[in-house]
């Protein structure tokens, strides 16, 4: 019966989830957002303006959490939303000085990533990648 815990999918990438948040949320900190705002704004830059539902899907964030992180994100003027053109949705964009903190904290990221890359090895890196993204689309 422990075995069942010990490899329990949903456990242990809830645990892995948390702990790669807390490391990637320290690189974000001195930047006064989180990773998951810093997603958000990687989401938006790549997907375009779209709705907070479009973005809720692409992004993978329930869409609760997302208008909350969107809402922040609007409040610091690094993410810009108007009224969307059927009913009472609304479409998000990037302000410059969204784009400004992309630009800035890219190289920190980067380096964030190199640290993941490296404590799991290139072929552990890209095989998690893989796997992460195959488990997404099941």
């Amino acid at each position: 019966m422990q075995d069942d815990f010990t490899q329990c999918m949903v456990s242990n990438s809830r645990r892995a989830a948390r702990a790669i948040t807390r490391r990637y949320d320290a690189y974000a900190r001195p930047f006064g957002i989180t990773s998951t705002q810093f997603s958000l704004l990687g989401g938006i830059v790549m997907a375009g303006e779209r709705t907070v539902s479009e973005l809720a899907e692409i992004c993978g964030i329930e869409r609760t959490t997302l208008t909350r992180n969107l809402d922040r994100l609007e409040s610091l003027g690094l993410v810009a939303s108007q009224a969307s053109g059927g009913g009472n949705g609304r479409i998000c964009g990037l302000t410059e000085e969204g784009r400004a903190l992309l630009r800035k904290m890219l190289p920190v990221w980067r380096k964030a990533q190199a640290e993941i890359r490296e404590s799991l090895g290139p072929d552990g890196f890209d095989t998690t990648i893989s796997t992460l993204k195959r488990l997404a689309d099941v």
